[in-house]
């Protein structure tokens, strides 16, 4: 038991560090566009602002999926990248073991695999929210 929390942890610390790099560099990337899509009155500005902001939200999701991945795959939980990968997804989004789940010995790892998913996807929805507020400000002189 004590193993899977001495790997699971330090696995959360890092995915937390990516997850800050991806979202700060993401929020340094948007706010020249934001400053674009406020001098444009057009909904379909804003709309594609906040588009590329989710694609930003998901790829470091989707870093810190393959990572679990590979921590899997370290480990000999799996033996193929993509049963790791499908099982992180089905994990990290909480959505609940499907088909396919591990032996008992590393069923903490998991659930450990899951509270890292609940809380990187807490904070991708506080991102999205700021941003969309955000987005949202207009100057007063501005109409739609």
């Amino acid at each position: 038991m004590l193993n899977q929390f001495l790997i699971g942890l330090p696995v959360i610390v890092g995915t937390g560090f990516i997850h800050a790099i991806v979202l700060s560099f993401a929020l340094d990337r948007h706010q020249s566009l934001t400053a674009w899509a406020r001098t444009h009155s057009a909904y379909w500005q804003r709309s594609t602002a906040l588009g590329i902001s989710i694609v930003w939200v998901m790829f470091a999701h989707l870093i810190e999926v393959f990572v679990w991945s590979f921590v899997y795959l370290i480990l000999g939980v799996f033996d193929a990248i993509e049963p790791a990968v499908y099982f992180v997804l089905v994990v990290y989004t909480t959505l609940g073991f499907g088909d396919i789940n591990i032996s008992e010995s590393w069923r903490l790892l998991a659930g450990l695999t899951a509270a890292n998913g609940f809380l990187a996807f807490g904070w991708s929805a506080a991102f999205q929210v700021e941003y969309f507020s955000r987005m949202s400000r207009r100057r007063p002189d501005r109409h739609t």
